[in-house]
């Protein structure tokens, strides 16, 4: 195993130290035979009675499928020989068919007390379903798939159909009903969507799974398909389910809900939170508890971090953000989740205090009760923090994506994974990254998305791809309105002329409150002061005259409404070789830029029309980044408006603010105008576009 991990940090001997110590620990705690699988509290102590849980699969199979894939199959041919204590649990469970695995086991046997935080987590059979698949994927261990891994995908698939149904209520979105999702602070809820996202995956994994399995060993298929009773009917409710798994996103947060009514409770007021009143479940009462929108440890963005591929990054960042602060972390599971997706929204200083909190929680005692056990979850979680956290490592689609960072503490770190009977190292410094195949066959992988291939002894280097805000400049995305050109006025003189015939009250404050605003949200603003309310339809009616007097004025517009120094400034990035994205709030962008003459300058045009969320949301830019095909961290951004610079932010990104320093205190450079943009100031900062580049060029800043 050590071979495999591959591990070195240079400038931080005390946390590779702590790594090593962490593998060793789960490493040799899990067992080897397939009797059995590793324990939370692995050979260290008597917590938890020696018992196994759902995060053997989450967390310490991970680890060894990259570093002992032999011990990752052991795992999991363990949970095939329980698998028929999982039927019998599921015919305890009132369940006519199908198989659910316990909770908290040893034997197989369900051995928690409290059904509300045990039995009622259903999401054991998803994790053992991920695992399947993960190790699958990584291996190409189909022997195992055909021999063990395939029935118990079947068999645990089918629960999903009876605690769940096809709900008219909510347009036949297959719902979930309760259920305890991984927060124990939430039990017994509807539509958890850690459990709604994790089961729409294990659906899918089973279909696919069954239809290759009668394809490639019809046989096989047919016998298991005839030892469970399984129908072709079956498969093709599971495909529904999957499809239509209802998976909600709150329209004015922009957040996935933890569950039904978990946006409805008022959040825990902070002397119930305080750390000397941690764990809470030892202060307060668990229905107290329930009572609040409070969670224990990573739920949502643990599906996010599992299951997250279809989510875009500007939806995980605020999920991130939102529920950061409702989390108080009282389980160890928690920090490597949050430390993994901070690193992936480009909250680097986060990603690195949570990657100490799970590194060191043992070294360090940090939770109180090292004395009862070490936290093999936690553990392993430190080197997933590393891997898929620092690595940026996933598995999408059967294929292995890598995405490294270098941490600001570290001078170089090093790392490797097996990958289908291969070796791959992956060596991370200040210039880049570079890949070897130290033994095996043929690699193929993604690099920030850039498909590579290596063969046995072949290695390769290659720039960062990263979130981080040390990536060489690739990319600048400007707004349009009030940088490009002066449409400001044009909006104000539409607004102004729609408040006139509205009867409501139109000034200077208004107005800069619209700036860098979405079409919807300004006339909110006006509305605000308006005479009477206006119900949905009349205020669509409002937005549609509103843009009616924009675009009149708008169809004179030409070249010469463009800014001093606008087209200049494109062009110039454009002849450097850079991308230029555009990010406007305005529904009307790509007519304003065929009439200003510079369209073809613009390799992706963002509109509000692609968009779910306006700025201050970091939606637009994210989206232009990814349209340009170049990581947010890699881009500067240009705005006029604060809510603008905010979004730039939010996305990871070094905001250039055009206008007054008062106006704009938040942007990393303010230039009063595109006319003294030299983008040649940026590029020649060797560091990349960091947040200290305006000190580092000399300009007004």
């Amino acid at each position: 195993m050590w071979q495999n991990a591959d591990l070195s940090i240079e400038g931080d001997a005390a946390t590779e130290q702590a790594l090593r110590f962490n593998l060793f620990h789960v490493f040799q705690s899990s067992s080897r035979d397939g009797q059995g699988s590793t324990a939370a509290k692995g050979l260290t102590g008597e917590g938890y009675e020696g018992h196994y849980f759902w995060d053997a699969e989450v967390f310490m199979l991970p680890a060894m499928v990259a570093l002992a894939p032999h011990v990752a199959r052991s795992m999991l041919m363990y949970r095939h020989g329980t698998l028929a204590r999982a039927r019998a649990h599921a015919r305890e469970l009132n369940h006519a068919r199908g198989a659910l695995y316990a909770w908290r086991t040893i034997s197989g046997d369900e051995c928690s007390a409290y059904f509300p935080s045990g039995s009622a987590q259903y999401h054991i059979n998803a994790a053992v379903a991920w695992a399947i698949r993960h190790y699958v994927d990584a291996t190409g261990d189909e022997a195992f798939l055909r021999d063990a891994g395939a029935e118990m995908l079947l068999e645990t698939a089918r629960v999903w159909l009876d605690i769940g149904h096809f709900n008219p209520r909510r347009s036949g979105a297959f719902c979930i009903h309760d259920v305890t999702g991984p927060d124990e602070y939430t039990a017994l809820v509807d539509n958890n969507h850690y459990t709604n996202r994790m089961a729409q995956r294990h659906l899918r994994d089973a279909a696919t799974v069954a239809h290759w399995l009668s394809e490639s060993a019809p046989d096989i298929y047919a016998e298991i398909a005839h030892r469970i009773d399984l129908e072709p009917f079956e498969i093709m409710q599971w495909q529904r389910a999957a499809e239509l798994m209802y998976l909600a996103e709150d329209a004015e947060l922009g957040v996935f809900p933890q569950d039904d009514t978990f946006l409805d409770k008022p959040r825990m007021s902070a002397r119930n939170t305080d750390e000397g009143k941690r764990p809470l479940l030892l202060e307060l009462h668990p229905l107290t508890i329930y009572r609040h929108q409070v969670c224990k440890q990573a739920d949502t963005l643990l599906a996010l971090m599992l299951a997250g591929d279809d989510v875009s990054l500007a939806a995980k960042r605020r999920n991130f953000d939102y529920y950061e602060g409702v989390t108080v972390h009282d389980s160890t599971l928690s920090a490597s989740t949050f430390g993994v997706m901070a690193a992936e929204v480009g909250e680097t200083e986060k990603a690195w205090r949570y990657f100490q909190d799970t590194l060191r929680v043992d070294l360090d005692d940090l939770h109180g009760n090292a004395a009862h056990g070490l936290h093999m979850a936690a553990m392993a979680g430190s080197w997933l923090s590393l891997a898929w956290g620092y690595g940026g490592m996933r598995v999408i689609d059967g294929q292995l994506h890598l995405h490294p960072q270098l941490p600001g503490a570290w001078r170089s770190y090093r790392f490797g994974i097996t990958w289908r009977d291969a070796h791959l190292r992956v060596e991370v410094d200040a210039e880049g990254v570079r890949y070897t195949v130290t033994h095996g066959d043929l690699v193929t992988f993604h690099h920030g998305g850039q498909p590579i291939q290596l063969s046995g002894g072949e290695s390769r280097a290659m720039p960062h791809a990263t979130t981080s805000l040390k990536a060489p400049l690739q990319a600048v995305i400007f707004d349009l309105d009030g940088v490009i050109a002066d449409t400001a006025v044009v909006h104000r003189a539409a607004w102004e002329q729609l408040a006139h015939e509205i009867s409501a009250p139109f000034d200077e404050q208004i107005a800069q409150r619209m700036k860098g605003v979405d079409r919807r949200g300004s006339l909110e603003i006006l509305l605000e002061r308006a005479p009477r309310a206006y119900v949905e339809h009349e205020k669509r009616a409002l937005e549609a005259r509103k843009n009616s007097y924009y675009v009149e004025r708008i169809e004179q517009f030409g070249p010469d409404q463009l800014l001093p120094g606008a087209r200049e400034a494109v062009e110039s990035v454009r002849a450097k070789g850079l991308r230029v994205g555009l990010a406007s709030a305005s529904r009307n962008a790509p007519l304003l830029l065929e009439r200003l003459g510079i369209s073809r300058l613009f390799d992706y045009v963002v509109d509000a029309a692609r968009i779910d969320r306006s700025k201050p949301d970091p939606e637009i830019f994210l989206a232009a980044a990814a349209g340009l095909g170049v990581a947010p961290g890699a881009c500067l951004g240009v705005e006029d408006a604060a809510a603008g610079v905010a979004s730039i932010h939010a996305a990871g990104m070094v905001a250039i603010g055009i206008g007054r320093r008062e106006d704009l205190g938040e942007a990393d450079i303010v230039l009063p105008g595109l006319s003294v943009f030299r983008i040649g100031d940026f590029l020649n900062n060797k560091n990349g576009a960091t947040a200290g580049t305006a000190e580092a060029i000399n300009i007004n800043a």
